[in-house]
């Protein structure tokens, strides 16, 4: 088994007068502890990339905004696409951002002004919507109930999904890039442009805890149980604090010892809170013990053409059975890493 430090990989060289034969050395040593595992598995689900992307909790079933075609879901395991959704008839939908609801029978789908509820059991349209703004965000609760929905109007709205309405507008005072949301519907978590994290009760729209990063936030993510909250700015630092105390429990090394930090953009946790799944923008995955921040695994997700590799920055991620995870690129691509 590969593995993996960010903390291996940037600590500086404190003697600079080595020999060439210890600097070869190091070098190869260096070149060992910063490799990434490939995928297992991988399949196309887009030709020209994706806009977005959302896995089932379980990596199951898949939901991708592609470019070309608009919305699409399928199930994994083998690769096969069940529904082309897009919001109007005879038209690939832009879709911002997708998600699929804790229990898998559910997903929304948002476009610049509106969102839709769908049916992955049926395939069906179960309500459509215009939003207030133009959607940036958006993460369902359990039986897609309810939605809570970043947008560029400086607002979080948590909708109810199912019989329309507005159950809570939160105010940021900047775009709301990232959100999420218990499955339960008792927390929301928001990430926007004043660099600001907050944690909000959703019964009251009451702020419960605050946080300041270093950047415009990138990604936000609570564990399932309201326990614990995750954050990264862009081209800055990821944190974890605890949702009841705002401690902060770890710091995610982002490569401050580079020459420049890389961008966090999507992470998940584990059931048990013990680990994090964390997607960057190079398209490397990786396996990171909540309590202390360290990177035990890394994968780096499949490129199409390895000789004029075009990127894939990582739209979701999902913990598989046992030691399996799922990854999208945004250039189409599920991975299955194990």
């Amino acid at each position: 088994m590969k593995t993996s430090s960010l903390k291996n990989c940037m600590r500086p060289t404190a003697n600079r007068v080595l020999s060439r034969g210890l600097i070869a050395g190091l070098s190869i040593a260096l070149l060992s502890a910063c490799s990434a595992d490939d995928p297992v598995v991988t399949s196309s689900m887009a030709v020209q990339g994706l806009y977005s992307a959302a896995l089932s909790d379980n990596g199951a079933g898949s939901l991708i905004g592609s470019i070309q075609h608009g919305g699409s879901y399928w199930k994994n395991t083998p690769s096969q696409r069940l529904y082309n959704w897009n919001h109007a008839a005879g038209e690939a939908t832009p879709l911002i951002s997708v998600d699929i609801d804790p229990s898998g029978d559910f997903a929304a789908t948002g476009g610049a002004r509106t969102m839709v509820l769908w049916s992955t059991i049926t395939g069906q349209s179960l309500g459509f919507w215009n939003t207030p703004g133009d959607v940036r965000s958006l993460k369902l609760t359990r039986n897609g109930d309810y939605a809570l929905v970043g947008m560029d109007d400086q607002t979080a709205r948590y909708f109810d999904i199912k019989n329309g309405g507005i159950r809570q507008t939160l105010r940021t005072g900047s775009i709301v890039r990232s959100v999420d949301v218990t499955p339960d519907g008792r927390y929301g978590l928001t990430g926007d442009d004043l660099y600001q994290v907050i944690l909000w009760d959703l019964s009251t729209g009451e702020i419960k805890q605050r946080w300041q990063l270093d950047n415009n936030i990138a990604t936000v993510k609570l564990s399932n149980d309201g326990a614990y909250v995750f954050a990264a700015a862009q081209l800055g630092d990821a944190k974890v604090w605890s949702a009841l105390t705002g401690a902060q429990v770890s710091q995610v090394d982002t490569g401050a010892l580079q020459s420049r930090n890389v961008t966090i953009s999507q992470a998940v946790f584990s059931n048990s809170n013990r680990l994090l799944l964390l997607g960057q923008q190079n398209r490397r995955v990786n396996l990171v013990e909540v309590m202390s921040g360290d990177v035990t695994r890394s994968w780096d997700l499949h490129l199409k053409d390895t000789l004029r590799p075009t990127g894939a920055a990582v739209l979701a991620l999902a913990f598989g059975a046992g030691n399996t995870y799922y990854a999208i690129g945004s250039n189409g691509y599920l991975n299955v890493l194990q």
